[in-house]
Order: structure tokens, then C-alpha cells, then sequence
């Protein structure tokens, strides 16, 4: 069933997307080895590319360290939030370490619904269904997008990793919540503002900022129900 559910859309929205983050990859000339190795050890396209970007200019290890932590420090929550409902269906527990390197947005958004509809037996097969088809696909895509670099016109590919964004916002639109749906609405009208403000820390403050006031104005709202 998880194997289904990510060979659909999840599986094809990665693949178009990393197309993207091969094509990037090979025009900064890095090889596809590496590319490969960036893709499987990290997992994490924001992160990717924050690495690729400032691996490419020169950076220090310590600023690329830093700066691929805070692109992927989402990934903290989210597995705070997915261990709990995988864990009882596992014999042996110390397996979670390696099956949390394959959370991914995608992964999260799709498990938080599906989960707690299934057995905990059933909730590890489809955990693992659904993560192998979108890891795979993920790989794929990583290694066409690198020998399409050069064929395909260099706006056409990196444009596909902007894809994410479009699929993440119709996803989160479904939200169930006003502090859910507000956060998205907010993340929507602060994001671009706040990008001109600072191009670097843009999206960290909108996330920070849509968040936090979706948070406190559900709560005042729960307050004044009362």
C-alpha cells in the first residue's frame, strides 16, 4: 500500500524535482559521484542545495555545516512526530535509526494522515513502501537531470525544483486547523516581503514569524471561547 501511494504523485513531484538538483550538480562541476553520494547521505533538497551552492563558491566547512543544519533542522520535529507512530509495530526499535534518514517532507505529510488509519504492523510496511519509492525515484532523477544538463535549457531544469514549493502548498492548503491554515496563508504573503528584506535569512524569519502568530492568535482564540 505505501509502495502505491509513493509511485503516484509524491514519486513523480521528486523526480522532476531533483531532475533540477542533477542539472545544478553538473553545471557547478561536481561528478556524478558525488552528486550521488550528496543525494543518498543527505536527503534533503533545501539542504542540497545550500551545500552544492556554497561547496561551488568556496565556503568554509564550518559556514556549509551551519548553514545545511538550519536548512535541515526541520527534520527534527518531523521525526519527533513520525517515531511514535512507527515504533510500536517494530520488533526491534534500534531500526528507527536507520529508517528516520528517509524522512522527508513528503514522506512526513503523507504519513501523518495514512498512519494512525493502519495497524502498527502494517504502519512499518507502508513507512517503507512509501520511502523506497520516493528514494528511488529521487536517485533517478538526481542522475537524468545530470546528463540532461546541457541538453535541456538551464532555466527548464533548475525551474523543476521549484516544483516542490507549488506541491507542498497545495498539500498544506488541506490543512486541517486554523493555526495549520494560517501559518500557510501568513507563510504565503510574509515569504516574498521578507525575501526582500534579506535574501538569506527570508524564508527562516517567515517560518518563524507565520508560524508563531498563527500559533498565538489560535491561542487567543481558543482563550476567548472559553
Amino acid at each position: 500500500m505505501g509502495f502505491s501511494d509513493g509511485v503516484r504523485l509524491p514519486a513523480l513531484v521528486i523526480f522532476v524535482g531533483v531532475l533540477g538538483f542533477g542539472s545544478l550538480c553538473r553545471e557547478t562541476g561536481l561528478s556524478l559521484e558525488f552528486t550521488i553520494a550528496n543525494l543518498v547521505t543527505m536527503w534533503a533538497l533545501p539542504g542540497q542545495i545550500a551545500f552544492v551552492e556554497l561547496f561551488s563558491a568556496g565556503n568554509s566547512i564550518a559556514a556549509i555545516v551551519i548553514a545545511v543544519a538550519m536548512a535541515n533542522a526541520r527534520f527534527l520535529p518531523m521525526t519527533a512526530t513520525l517515531a511514535p507512530l512507527v515504533r510500536p509495530g517494530m520488533r526491534d526499535s534500534r531500526w528507527l535509526y536507520v529508517m528516520v534518514h528517509l524522512v522527508s517532507f513528503n514522506l512526513w505529510i503523507w504519513l501523518l494522515r495514512r498512519l494512525p488509519e493502519l495497524s502498527p504492523a502494517a504502519r512499518v510496511r507502508y513507512y517503507l513502501g512509501f520511502a523506497t519509492s520516493t528514494f528511488t525515484a529521487g536517485v533517478i532523477g538526481a542522475v537524468l537531470g545530470y546528463f540532461l544538463a546541457g541538453v535541456v535549457p538551464h532555466v527548464v531544469t533548475l525551474g523543476f525544483v521549484f516544483l516542490f514549493v507549488g506541491y507542498f502548498a497545495l498539500i498544506l492548503a488541506d490543512v486541517r486547523g486554523v493555526a495549520g491554515l494560517g501559518a500557510v496563508i501568513l507563510g504565503a504573503l510574509l515569504g516574498p516581503a521578507l525575501h526582500l528584506v534579506s535574501s538569506d535569512w527570508g524564508i527562516l524569519l517567515t517560518g518563524v514569524a507565520g508560524g508563531t502568530i498563527a500559533y498565538l492568535a489560535e491561542r487567543g482564540r481558543r482563550g476567548w471561547r472559553a
